[in-house]
């Protein structure tokens, strides 16, 4: 058997394997990776997340959504090979409940969870110090919670449900589009229903920003609720993906 620890240090063999016996590279990459190593990734790149949603929602950038979705697909392409790059609490238990499982183990998602709640928080500190503000989600002015809530299970669904196809389904293994996908739902989530919900689809974006913010105890509830329905809609994704994927398209071994 191949050592899988020269596959980290000698990229060229590890393609050449690839070539060869078809295996699926990114989850290689993973598996080579430590647990501490990966819970590092995570809380990085989830602190350059709510840094750039900080910064740019913050000045009332008027290209907010794109710049959120252009560092986003950046950061997944940068991260996805140590950690998977949720940076995403709801993502990473769609991932952790998908069918045939092997990506994400129970255990490993805490992790992830603490590790993206530190980066998000400290993004969101640091976001708001260089712009002497700090910004909240918050309920439409013309919406209801009701509606807010929906619009945040539906928009995290399709975020879960998008990256379970392009980066868990073994029919695109190897696919260089995977964080594309992804950051262009974020995009298409903030123009739409972001003047709805506040376009969170995240639970670390409600929670960071709220604790960062220190904002009042109905702030703080709203953020708790929006997480709530945003881990519905990833709980959600991972039961449609059941019925979707055939049952001998699976992960081989665990990977986390």
């Amino acid at each position: 058997t191949t050592d899988p620890s020269i596959l980290s240090y000698h990229p060229s063999i590890y393609q050449s394997i690839y070539s060869l016996y078809n295996l699926v590279p990114i989850n290689l990459y993973i598996m080579t990776a430590t647990t501490s190593q990966k819970a590092i990734m995570e809380t990085v790149l989830t602190a350059i997340l709510l840094f750039t949603i900080q910064v740019s929602v913050g000045l009332n950038a008027s290209l907010a959504p794109l710049a959120i979705g252009g560092v986003l697909i950046a950061i997944v392409f940068a991260g996805g090979p140590i950690s998977g790059a949720h940076l995403n609490p709801a993502v990473s238990l769609a991932i952790a409940l998908r069918k045939g499982g092997g990506y994400l183990s129970f255990s490993l998602m805490g992790i992830y969870w603490i590790a993206q709640l530190i980066g998000g928080i400290l993004g969101s500190v640091l976001g708001g110090y260089v712009t002497s503000t700090h910004v909240m989600i918050a309920v439409g002015s013309d919406s209801t919670l009701g509606q807010a809530l929906t619009v945040e299970c539906v928009y995290t669904f399709i975020l879960c449900f998008v990256v379970l196809n392009v980066a868990t389904n073994p029919k695109v293994d190897n696919n260089q589009y995977y964080a594309l996908a992804i950051g262009f739902v974020i995009m298409a989530g903030a123009i739409t229903v972001g003047p709805i919900s506040g376009g969170a689809f995240n639970p670390v974006v409600a929670l960071g920003l709220s604790v960062s913010s220190k904002g009042a105890a109905s702030d703080l509830g709203y953020a708790l609720a929006v997480s709530a329905a945003d881990f519905v809609g990833g709980a959600l994704a991972a039961a449609v993906f059941y019925f979707v994927i055939d049952d001998d398209e699976h992960v081989y071994d665990s990977i986390a």
